[in-house]
């Protein structure tokens, strides 16, 4: 297919699903009507354009028409997309996210806007590798994954810890370039370190090469011989500035238990030993797909919020809201003959600065209540995951996807009425 031939297939690809995408999301058939006929055909498609275009041919003439093929494709791939959004199919492959009870509709919307389906799969012997879909909230990357395989161990299920240091994500050589340039910068920049002492730091980690990033820990769930996957790991937009899609590429070598060394067994704590004991996995299988633009965080600045939690008094700073986290900086009010922490500190008084310490986080993560949205629902929080308030900031997640730019008021303990006041970005 010549480059005239692709950049038509990818502008009619877009410019069907920019004409069709509001009936999309609001498609009220929960799956498509499609004929066996059709299916059959789309499958030939998809699998064998070449072949499919000739049998299309009256007479058996051998040019194939690649502008009609494209329309053909870019056609049934639309239709693939409506499916996904129609049966809510991006809350089955990220359960952990969450799914609001009341309007599950909402928030399989926000997931397909800020996800990417890929649906690729690569057999290698007699094990595949499909990596269903990705979501990225511009910090945070999660991924839907299955392995099958005959040859996985009994004692590997939900949750078992596994051996795959060998599994990691690769950006596109020139992106990852980019990442780690704006990366180093904003770690030097923040240290106060010149720009001589900067570049040549940058230079030092390009020099290093790529590592990859990332890996899958656990399965979340094993049906018969495949496991299932949902692991997140970090990606930050902001150390993107050219990029707005990232090109990734997820590399899998080996997987395996755990070995301990003591007995030469099996084992399912990773702790007994970094080497791999029984591998089920032998690869390599590399999946490369390209990430849809995410729905950034909303930063809202100057905000000077006081309220009073279990009797310690907080000032919050700022905010900012992702598709699924909450952030707040905020101040605490400390004891003013509160020791600085050193090693020449009698034992009682580091124990009493922990104590104290330890108040004020806890204060800190119970002070996020919840979330208003613009139509008058309350989020609550209070029984969400936190992951910790130290260090002069706070996050909670969700309990299910939320649109930052629909949320329209954090509650601290103090009035919504006070606070909408002073939303400001």
């Amino acid at each position: 297919m010549t480059q005239f031939d692709m950049l038509l297939r990818r502008a009619l690809m877009d410019a069907n699903l920019a004409q069709y995408e509001r009936a999309l999301q609001s498609a009220e058939v929960k799956k498509p009507g499609f004929s066996p006929r059709y299916l059959r055909e789309r499958m030939r498609l998809l699998a064998d354009p070449q072949g499919w275009g000739r049998q299309a041919q009256p007479g058996g003439r051998k040019r194939l028409d690649w502008r009609l093929i494209a329309i053909v494709a870019a056609m049934l791939l639309l239709s693939a997309c409506a499916y996904a959004v129609a049966t809510g199919q991006f809350s089955q492959w990220f359960p952990r996210l969450g799914v609001d009870p009341e309007a599950p509709e909402v928030s399989e919307e926000v997931l397909s806007r800020t996800g990417t389906a890929i649906e690729q799969s690569q057999t290698v012997g007699d094990t595949t590798v499909t990596l269903h879909a990705a979501v990225w909230n511009g910090t945070d990357l999660w991924v839907s994954m299955d392995i099958e395989s005959p040859n996985i161990p009994e004692e590997v299920q939900q949750y078992t810890p596994l051996y795959m240091g060998d599994c990691r994500f690769f950006l596109r050589d020139d992106q990852w370039e980019e990442y780690t340039r704006n990366r180093v910068k904003e770690s030097g920049a923040a240290m106060g370190a010149s720009s001589e002492q900067i570049e040549a730091d940058i230079q030092a980690e390009l020099d290093k090469g790529q590592p990859g990033f990332g890996s899958f820990l656990m399965p979340q769930e094993r049906v018969g011989n495949t496991l299932k996957f949902q692991e997140n790991t970090f990606l930050e937009a902001d150390w993107f500035t050219e990029t707005k899609r990232p090109e990734l590429t997820l590399h899998i070598e080996r997987i395996g238990t755990y070995v301990n060394d003591s007995e030469g067994q099996a084992s399912v704590n990773p702790f007994e030993d970094i080497h791999p004991g029984v591998v089920f996995v032998e690869g390599p299988f590399d999946l490369t797909f390209t990430l849809e633009e995410p729905i950034l965080p909303i930063r809202y600045e100057g905000a000077d919020v006081e309220t009073m939690v279990t009797d310690i008094p907080l000032r919050f700073t700022g905010f900012e809201l992702s598709t699924t986290e909450l952030f707040a900086d905020y101040e605490a009010v400390n004891p003013e003959d509160l020791p600085e922490p050193g090693p020449d500190l009698p034992p009682e008084e580091n124990d009493r600065r922990f104590e104290t310490v330890k108040v004020v986080s806890l204060a800190v993560v119970d002070s996020l209540r919840g979330l208003w949205t613009e139509d008058g629902a309350y989020v609550d929080l209070t029984n969400s995951g936190s992951a910790g308030g130290s260090g002069g900031c706070v996050s909670v997640r969700y309990p299910y996807p939320i649109d930052p730019a629909a949320v329209t008021a954090v509650d601290t303990g103090w009035s919504w009425a006070n606070w909408r006041g002073r939303l400001s970005r």
